[in-house]
């Protein structure tokens, strides 16, 4: 398998009235995702709201997304546990199940210092031969993994190849760039700083726009990274930025994606408790920023 770049949609994980996986709305998302051109889907991450779904459920969507998916792109399965044995204990099942690659952050609710963080890492990379996207989000996992440590890592285990980076810092994507080198590729983490990161140097996106414009997410990455058509990246760029912005800060981000995909035709349905659904006042200005990007 070749070097992982582009983009790949972190999915949501679309559900039934009842609270159940919805199986047959998440395959024609997914067959939709793949007949725009995405690069590739990543289950079970904090889009799919993984914290919120029983260990079952897990395993069954993490088959289920690589069975449908059948080698057409790359998948990357969500691995984050509260231990290091449990993340080892998921990720091992990824790999038997043929998943591309691994995306884990940090232990939630602990808050690990630096060389907790790197042991957890490393001993995850160790455990499981699969490459590992590290995910440093402060904002979710309460900590902040510093550029030197995930050099460290990026030297201890070739495993360790990949990072989406969500600090909302562009410094810190530059400062990855530097000095990991070719060792460590870096991923857009964050919806509103995509088009500065790929101009600085990343060449992926872990994408949530993606769920419901995976079109304009591929056109966007490539006319920055492979045409190098600035001019024409920044006028999509700014077509897109209200969205992004909304998904970004909002606090609604899986609300506004699975009523958009409700609007398109595609499956979103409910969210998790004990998030709430969105307000009719949310729904006409969700309904303004598709219109606007063309997606109804």
């Amino acid at each position: 398998m070749g070097r992982l770049s582009g983009v790949m949609t972190v999915m949501i994980t679309p559900l039934k009235s009842d609270g159940s996986v919805d199986y047959q709305g998440f395959e024609k998302n997914i067959d939709w995702q793949i007949g725009q051109g995405i690069h590739g889907v990543i289950a079970l991450g904090s889009t799919g709201e993984f914290a919120a779904l029983e260990d079952d459920d897990k395993k069954s969507i993490a088959e289920f997304v690589m069975k449908t998916v059948g080698g057409r792109v790359p998948v990357i399965i969500g691995t984050t546990a509260e231990t290091t044995e449990k993340t080892i204990q998921y990720s091992r099942h990824a790999k038997a199940i043929g998943a591309s690659g691994v995306m884990v952050l940090p232990s939630y609710y602990c808050k690990p210092n630096q060389e907790e963080m790197f042991t957890h890492f490393a001993r995850v990379a160790d455990a499981v031969d699969i490459p590992v996207v590290i995910y440093n989000n402060p904002w979710s996992a309460g900590v902040d993994m510093q550029a030197a440590t995930v050099a460290r890592l990026a030297r201890h285990n070739p495993n360790l190849a990949y990072i989406k980076e969500s600090t909302a810092d562009m410094r810190r994507i530059r400062d990855i760039i530097v000095e990991c080198g070719d060792s460590i590729t870096a991923f857009c983490g964050w919806e509103d700083l995509a088009f500065e990161s790929f101009v600085v140097g990343a060449k992926g996106w872990v994408c949530v726009i993606g769920n419901i414009a995976p079109a304009h997410s591929v056109k966007l990455f490539d006319l920055v990274v492979n045409k190098k058509d600035y001019c024409a990246a920044w006028d999509l760029y700014k077509t897109m930025l209200p969205m992004l912005r909304y998904l970004e800060y909002s606090g609604k981000l899986q609300q506004t994606l699975k009523y958009s995909l409700d609007r398109m035709g595609l499956a979103g349905g409910p969210v998790k408790s004990p998030r709430l659904p969105p307000s009719a006042e949310d729904k006409t200005q969700i309904d303004g920023m598709l219109k606007a990007m063309g997606l109804i």
